[in-house]
């Protein structure tokens, strides 16, 4: 039999048995260290697990004739875009501080093999592979090399396009590595989600599976815990920072908060598997399960026939299932209309 390879990000287990991991994503929803501040502020009251940005140049991350054509973005130059929201390294250092002066853990996800450079100069302790790069083998062996923690996002990959991501990775990082499932769409459509490839995905790899949600709202977020996602990532927002392309399915501190209240408790529901009756259930099963009980006044030294008895509540009583054998059986003593039988009542 085969056994999950939890993962250790710093001091907190990934995967099964341990609570889910939670990532807010801030890239794109600052441009300056104001609010950058403001975001990882809100971040620390609502104690998410890491915070994480993106690390790019707009002349590596894409060409110039390229377009978005997104109901986030509509059709609009992708090399704007990046332009637009690309952190020099200054803003990127001081960010990292800060968030780690907050006691945050803050990662961040290169955009281009030359990134990771900026990343070993910024010092975190995680790397995020986005799906736009999850099938970028070279990137992927230089990430290796590093010897950190690898968050590796599928969107838009087939399950074989991730087989060989995955052996890229594993072959000398073993116990490093967390897939993350994703729909590469902004917003993502709810008919489009698929969260059954989370359970796909442990049973191939054996190793921890999240889920990185673009949709709007929580629903589909706490769906993938309820299915197994053993970290989650939704972007996060300020409303009083930069509008971004993000925003759409981007969560407010007030969501996000309400988003990780809502996951301890469906992990609280999850139980341990056995079926048994619990505390409360053993003590309501006394009166609201059933029993065999007099339904007429029977005297004593009567043979019971079945029209002098019935199943009903409570169920304190002889069980139903000895309906068949006490029918037949002789009182020892007189049972009044609606008394419990039991068998010291009976011959």
């Amino acid at each position: 039999m085969n056994f999950m390879k939890n993962v250790k990000l710093l001091n907190k287990w990934v995967g099964d048995g341990f609570p889910c991991y939670s990532i807010a994503e801030i890239g794109g929803s600052f441009q300056n260290l104001e609010e950058a501040k403001r975001l990882i502020d809100s971040i620390s009251d609502i104690h998410v697990d890491a915070i994480k940005f993106q690390t790019l140049e707009a002349d590596t991350i894409t060409i110039k004739n390229n377009f978005f054509d997104m109901d986030a973005t509509g059709k609009v130059s992708q090399y704007d875009i990046f332009k637009k929201f690309e952190l020099s390294k200054i803003l990127q250092k001081q960010v990292v501080d800060y968030a780690k002066d907050m006691g945050q853990v803050i990662f961040t996800a290169p955009s281009h093999i030359d990134d990771l450079k900026t990343i070993d100069e910024l010092d975190v302790p995680i790397i995020k592979i986005g799906s736009d790069l999850a099938c970028h083998i070279p990137l992927l062996k230089e990430v290796v090399s590093t010897g950190k923690p690898i968050i590796l996002s599928t969107g838009m990959c087939s399950l074989e396009e991730v087989k060989n991501s995955v052996d890229s990775i594993i072959e000398s990082n073993d116990d490093k590595l967390i897939l993350m499932h994703c729909v590469s769409n902004y917003p993502s459509n709810i008919d489009e989600l698929n969260l059954k490839v989370i359970s796909t995905m442990k049973q191939e790899f054996q190793i921890p599976v999240g889920f990185s949600d673009h949709t709007i709202g929580l629903t589909s977020t706490l769906t993938s815990v309820a299915m197994g996602a053993n970290i989650i990532e939704r972007h996060f927002k300020d409303e009083s920072n930069t509008p971004s392309p993000d925003d759409i399915h981007a969560l407010t501190k007030n969501e996000f908060s309400e988003l990780l209240s809502s996951i301890k408790n469906i992990e609280k529901s999850f139980g341990t598997g056995e079926k048994l009756p619990t505390e409360s259930e053993i003590k309501n099963r006394q009166t609201n399960r059933v029993s065999i009980v007099a339904i007429t006044n029977i005297s004593k030294g009567t043979k019971i026939t079945i029209d002098m008895i019935d199943v009903r509540r409570p169920g304190s009583g002889i069980q139903p299932k000895f309906f068949d054998e006490v029918i037949g059986m002789t009182t020892k003593e007189n049972i009044l209309k609606d008394q419990i039988l039991e068998w010291d009542f009976l011959n």
